[in-house]
């Protein structure tokens, strides 16, 4: 009957194949195709039912602050190597044009991603004086944490790009990935319901630790965890070298694949 409705009427179907293609169009060139439709929300699902059943059991005091702290920082990360993925792609008139290092352009992403940060950093310490929770000699320790943060999205971003070279479904596939990352960094609940049952998670996901390590040194006034800290560097380091070694190995095509 709606078929035949739709068929009948060139206003309807017109809505209905500009609908269809749209829908199409957000899959398009993707391995799965549009059963990326049906995965992203069943992910969704099992990350929400595993955060709610068993790591968000409790409170947490200075909520504000605490939201906000690691909002920022995390938004940092997943803006900016969700930029890189289509990086190359979204610039590919300048790689056709220009003769110039192409990782300059993820350099520049990510600092464009780094000046919306500092703005949203400028907003969370107007808060915190308002708080009037006073800065600590820790805070020191808040510039590493955030060049920490920008060599982890630098390397995020190449390596994604570097990906999506050849596999167009990373785009979909990093929206999981990234979504995980949130729920299962301690954001909206306190690290304790983390480190105290699921420790190994801070070890696979650096901005856990870096978040952690915000709040501690900014918010607290205390000494960093350590082990996390020295970690997430050599974490960052570790990704951002092998991003480069493998975009300079295998994107000297990516003008023709893209």
């Amino acid at each position: 009957m709606l078929a035949k409705l739709i068929s009948g009427n060139n206003r309807l179907e017109r809505i209905w194949l500009l609908a269809k293609i749209d829908f199409k169009k957000r899959y398009y060139d993707h391995g799965l195709g549009v059963l990326w439709a049906l995965i992203n929300p069943l992910f969704k699902l099992a990350v929400y039912y595993f955060v709610f059943t068993h790591i968000m059991t409790s409170r947490v005091p200075s909520f504000a602050l605490y939201l906000f702290s690691g909002l920022i920082t995390w938004l940092f990360f997943a803006q900016g190597s969700k930029k890189g993925i289509n990086l190359l792609k979204n610039k590919k008139y300048l790689i056709e044009s220009i003769q110039f290092e192409q990782l300059d352009l993820f350099l520049s992403g990510t600092l464009s991603i780094f000046l919306a940060f500092l703005f949203n950093l400028a907003a969370y310490f107007v808060i915190h004086f308002l708080y009037q929770v006073p800065i600590q000699p820790y805070t020191l320790y808040l510039p590493i944490l955030i060049l920490n943060t920008f060599v982890l999205v630098l390397g995020a971003s190449i390596l994604l790009a570097t990906i999506n070279i050849y596999i167009r479904d990373i785009e979909h596939a990093w929206d999981m990935v990234t979504l995980a990352g949130f729920w299962l960094t301690p954001i909206i609940y306190p690290k304790e319901a983390l480190l105290d049952n699921f420790y190994f998670l801070a070890f696979i996901n650096p901005m856990t630790g870096i978040v952690i390590n915000f709040r501690e040194t900014v918010l607290y006034g205390q000494a960093p965890l350590y082990n996390l800290f020295f970690y997430d560097i050599m974490y960052g380091i570790v990704l951002l070298v092998v991003a480069v070694f493998l975009y300079k190995k295998y994107a000297h095509k990516a003008v023709e694949k893209l």
